[in-house]
C-alpha cells in the first residue's frame, strides 16, 4: 500500500490537473481575511508565508491588504494557476515557489506571519515534529501563525472513531481543539480558536502568536 506522501502527491496532482476538487480556488475564506486584518492592524508591512498555497487565493487577499507575500506549494500546476490568477489581477509583490513545507528554502526568522489554510491536516503525525521545526525556524519571535484544519465534524470524520484515514484519494486527519492547544501551546500564545460548521463544514480556524521568549532549539 502506498504511503501518505505518495498518496497525497498523486491526489493533488490530479486535483490541480482536472480542477475537480472540493475547495474554493479564488475567493479567500472570510475567517482567513478576518485574522489577516487583525494582524495587519499591528502596523508595518509584514512578510507573510502561505504554506500549501494552492491556487493562491489567500496570497492574493493578503497582498491586497498590504502584506509582502510568498506562497509555496509542492504542485507545479497549483503554482502555475496561482501566478496566472495574480497576473490577471495585475498584482505584484507576491512570490510563488515550489517547496516542501517540511524542508523550506528560507532563512531563519524570514517571516512575520505564516498562514496554513488546510495543509497540516494532510501531514502524518510522524511528520509533525518536522512541520513544527520548520514553522518555528522561519517565523520570527512574536510572529503570527494562522491555521485551519479539519475538525471531527468534517464530513469524512463525522461519526468515525478514527481521527485519520487514507481514503477518498488523500491522507487526512482531523483535530480537536484540545489537540491544537496541546500541539502548539508550548511555543505559541493561542489568541483565538473558532469552530466553523457553516453550510455543513467542519473546521477549526486558529490565530496564534509565537512567544517572544521562545528559546526552542532549532539546530
Amino acid at each position: 500500500m502506498p504511503g501518505a506522501t505518495e498518496v497525497n502527491q498523486k491526489y493533488f496532482r490530479e486535483a490541480y490537473r482536472t480542477g475537480l476538487h472540493g475547495w474554493e480556488t479564488e475567493e479567500p475564506s472570510p475567517w482567513a481575511l478576518a485574522f489577516l486584518r487583525k494582524v495587519k492592524k499591528r502596523g508595518a508591512v509584514p512578510k507573510l508565508l502561505d504554506v500549501g498555497c494552492g491556487e493562491g487565493r489567500h496570497c492574493i487577499a493578503a497582498r491586497r491588504l498590504g502584506f509582502e507575500v510568498t506562497g509555496i506549494d509542492f504542485q507545479p500546476l497549483a503554482l502555475a494557476r496561482a501566478r496566472r490568477f495574480a497576473a490577471m489581477r495585475r498584482l505584484s509583490g507576491i512570490s510563488f515557489r515550489r517547496a516542501d513545507i517540511l524542508a523550506q528554502p528560507f532563512r531563519r526568522s524570514s517571516f512575520d506571519v505564516v498562514l496554513d489554510w488546510g495543509c497540516l491536516h494532510h501531514q502524518r503525525k510522524t511528520d509533525w515534529p518536522s512541520y513544527l521545526h520548520e514553522l518555528l525556524r522561519v517565523l520570527k519571535p512574536e510572529g503570527f501563525y494562522i491555521l485551519s484544519v479539519f475538525s471531527p465534524e468534517f464530513r469524512y470524520f463525522r461519526g468515525s472513531e478514527r481521527s485519520w484515514h487514507v481514503a477518498y484519494g488523500a491522507y487526512r486527519r482531523c483535530f480537536t481543539e484540545s489537540e491544537i492547544r496541546t500541539l502548539f501551546c508550548r511555543h505559541f500564545e493561542i489568541l483565538q480558536i473558532v469552530e466553523d460548521r457553516a453550510e455543513g463544514r467542519g473546521f477549526f480556524h486558529a490565530l496564534m502568536r509565537r512567544r517572544g521568549d521562545d528559546r526552542c532549539c532549532l539546530c
